[in-house]
């Protein structure tokens, strides 16, 4: 099942095992699901915090304040 999600929506699998299950025989390598190089430049949305993510201090922006900028962008 998992590997019929992932082709249909053109993604990695969730489990690595599901690329014994696929259509295509170079579906997994086609989209990296065993390419733990290529998994480590991934970056991933997190909700915006004073705190950083990235360990560089308490100097972001909180999620309130962003909250508030993004309405006056939007208008």
């Amino acid at each position: 099942m998992n590997a019929e999600v992932a082709e249909w929506f053109g993604e990695a699998p969730a489990q690595t095992k599901a690329c014994e299950q696929t259509a295509d025989p170079n579906f997994c390598a086609t989209y990296h699901a065993t390419d733990a190089d290529y998994a480590s430049k991934i970056h991933y949305w997190t909700t915006p915090q004073t705190k950083c993510v990235d360990g560089s201090g308490t100097n972001c922006t909180a999620y309130s304040e962003w909250v508030s900028k993004w309405q006056e962008i939007k208008g």
